[in-house]
């Protein structure tokens, strides 16, 4: 979807792993193939977004609490590797799209402490992923930024979702996590935006 809506005079490239997590361990984004081979891809802009798996509780440690300072730690340090590679890139650094409750089960659970509060597939925490994702992503920019580093938030407006259970139901997959076709457009759009210098 990105390369189609930048057209010829961009060159895009996957670099996703399904699953992954920006904190280390077993299912560590830094752990795969893909990954490994960002560098010789030699990227002048590379967009991140990586922070839902991480919303998984047993990758929490036995505290079973989401660890908010670890989350950021985690992201700034793939963060500055990507930034540290060859081609010097630019960093936009992506805040993941909401999650919403598909039911009125996981809706009465949205809020509630581990482990009760854990909805979803893949037992994925929804409140995690809406509302403590989105502050920490701009936290780590912020550091970034002090750093003087060549890098944007992207803050993706999906028409109001979550609280808006429509726009949910149109921009996500039946699973409330994932997005849609149209989600991934306005994910794909944001990121363009960025490029071409619009918005």
């Amino acid at each position: 979807m990105l390369q189609a809506a930048l057209g010829e005079a961009f060159v895009v490239g996957s670099f996703s792993h399904g699953g992954r997590t920006a904190a280390d361990g077993p299912a560590a984004l830094r752990r795969t193939a893909e990954w490994r081979s960002v560098s010789c891809f030699r990227p002048d802009v590379v967009a991140l977004m990586v922070g839902s798996n991480d919303a998984k509780p047993e990758t929490w440690g036995p505290a079973m609490v989401f660890p908010r300072d670890g989350y950021v730690e985690a992201l700034l340090s793939l963060a500055r590797e990507l930034l540290s590679l060859p081609s010097r890139p630019r960093l936009l650094l992506l805040v993941p799209p909401p999650a919403h409750a598909v039911d009125a089960a996981e809706a009465a659970l949205l809020g509630v402490g581990y482990p009760r509060g854990s909805v979803g597939g893949a037992n994925l925490d929804k409140g995690v992923i809406s509302t403590l994702l989105p502050p920490l992503v701009g936290r780590a920019a912020r550091v970034l930024a002090s750093e003087g580093a060549p890098a944007q938030l992207v803050e993706t407006a999906f028409g109001g979702c979550p609280a808006n259970q429509s726009a949910c139901c149109e921009l996500l997959a039946g699973d409330g996590i994932h997005t849609s076709a149209a989600g991934s457009a306005r994910l794909a759009e944001a990121v363009r935006a960025r490029l071409v210098g619009v918005g």
